[in-house]
């Protein structure tokens, strides 16, 4: 990993197919990111050391989410659980560096003690989605019990174990306090009513500042939700939230790239971490 030429624009030194400890594949060619969805920012390349930071923007102009670029020998913070041996990335919203599963390696050079997902590399090369392989990868096994929530969790509702279950699995960190509230089928999505609604009930999760992140979802009731993309500010010009027609197809994209997961169980602890903090 080279990250004078990346700053440069050439990824080939990044160039092939990296995968993170849950399937999830990130695939570079000589000139960034091959997707559908999502284009890698070059103009946001920040370099502090010898790591480098970039933005992942989709292509729709809703959502997206932070690259860490990280060259042998190299640390992401205190709690970087990752192998410094080897080049990394890493990927997400909000830092959490403390799962080795939330860094990518070369596919051919994962760790030995992850269990390796087989996939089609002719189909890999063409789309990436982290919510979606996640899911495939996971199975059946993720849907929750009942009942043995109630015994894990004592003295929350399943709402509520579920609203930590999808806070873990989008944002991957506990906050310093986690808040809730709902927005009826019918809402506008931008709430000042402009652009269309959304088909059913949703949740909202916010953490008590911005940067702690925020996650939209409704949930399914078959063990799976669905994640909106809506983002925590909206920094369209005033003409442009003015503007029926444009919100109108800006927050339909929202739904159009909303995407349907099976929850995973996720860290007891961690769980408990983010409930204690559920306002």
């Amino acid at each position: 990993m080279d990250l004078k030429v990346i700053k440069a624009k050439d990824y080939s030194s990044i160039k092939g197919t990296w995968i993170d400890g849950r399937g999830n594949e990130l695939v570079f060619d000589d000139k960034g990111l091959v997707s559908e969805d999502v284009e890698l920012d070059a103009s946001s390349f920040k370099q502090k050391d010898q790591i480098a930071e970039m933005t992942v923007s989709a292509k729709s102009g809703v959502g997206g989410y932070g690259l860490l670029l990280l060259p042998k020998g190299q640390k992401a913070g205190k709690d970087d659980a990752s192998d410094k041996s080897k080049d990394r990335i890493w990927a997400g919203q909000s830092p959490a560096y403390g799962d080795d599963d939330n860094f990518y390696y070369r596919k051919k050079e994962q760790p030995k003690d992850r269990e390796q997902v087989e996939r089609d590399d002719s189909s890999s090369t063409t789309k990436t989605s982290k919510a979606k392989k996640w899911a495939s990868s996971q199975g059946s096994d993720t849907k929750s019990s009942k009942k043995s929530d109630k015994d894990s969790f004592p003295g929350y509702s399943s709402d509520q174990i579920e609203a930590a279950r999808v806070w873990a699995y989008v944002i991957q960190s506990v906050p310093k306090e986690l808040n809730i509230n709902e927005s009826a089928a019918g809402s506008y999505i931008y709430t000042d009513g402009m652009g269309v609604t959304y088909p059913k009930t949703v949740h909202h999760l916010y953490g008590s500042y911005s940067a702690e992140g925020n996650v939209t979802y409704s949930s399914n009731g078959d063990g799976t939700v669905t994640i909106y993309p809506v983002p925590s500010h909206w920094q369209q010009s005033p003409d442009e939230l003015n503007s029926q027609e444009f919100m109108t197809q800006f927050t339909q994209g929202i739904l159009d790239h909303a995407e349907t997961v099976t929850l995973p169980d996720g860290d007891p602890d961690t769980i408990r971490q983010i409930l204690a903090v559920l306002q």
